[in-house]
């Protein structure tokens, strides 16, 4: 998932794999099913050819590919919100019996292994970040034709002297009020640390 070892720059992102049929991605046990490999490196089974990443300059042209192997497909959090969405999901998909439930999704958060493309190397700018779900078409779907998603995203120019920023969507997104009861004896108040 890196191309050399080293300092590397990372373009780390969050992904989000929809079943939006009314039938279960149902794969099962992944020991002995060709469409799994096992993976000395990680002790677990990945999903053959499970998702490409690939960052795109404004010309089109491949930037920087990637890669992403899958180590379990499992309901991680509902995705569509009909009546025929079962919640919780019939069927408990794990490790050993991999799938994704009808109406379900699976979540590949932004602090696991390989959610990401190396940049090391690629010029600032603007370009385009898509991911494929199933690109080799292993898995059988209703249709192909909405298994690609493209992103803008910027590569930042991170030479010359450091630039501070406050992010105001995440700070809008996360505040929230709380209560402490502060003491006059409390070494952080003392301290000034409080």
């Amino acid at each position: 998932c890196v191309a050399a070892p080293g300092l590397r720059r990372l373009l780390v992102f969050h992904t989000q794999t929809g079943n939006i049929s009314q039938t279960d991605l149902a794969l099962g046990d992944p020991v002995g099913n060709p469409l799994f490999e096992f993976s000395p490196c990680h002790q677990h089974y990945h999903l053959i050819s499970y998702a490409d990443y690939t960052l795109r300059d404004p010309q089109g042209l491949i930037a920087a590919p990637g890669h992403k192997q899958s180590f379990c497909l499992i309901d991680v959090a509902r995705y569509v919100f009909e009546s025929w969405v079962s919640d919780p999901p019939a069927v408990d998909y794990d490790c050993l019996n991999q799938g994704i439930s009808a109406g379900w999704s699976d979540i590949y958060d932004s602090s696991t292994d390989c959610q990401w493309i190396d940049v090391t190397g690629v010029a600032p700018g603007s370009y385009d970040l898509s991911v494929e779900v199933n690109p080799a078409r292993i898995i059988r779907e209703a249709s192909y034709s909405n298994n690609v998603t493209t992103v803008p995203v910027t590569i930042p120019d991170l030479s010359g002297a450091p630039d501070l920023v406050i992010d105001g969507a995440s700070l809008a997104a996360r505040w929230r009020m709380e209560k402490r009861l502060v003491t006059a004896s409390d070494p952080e108040l003392a301290e000034g640390c409080i």
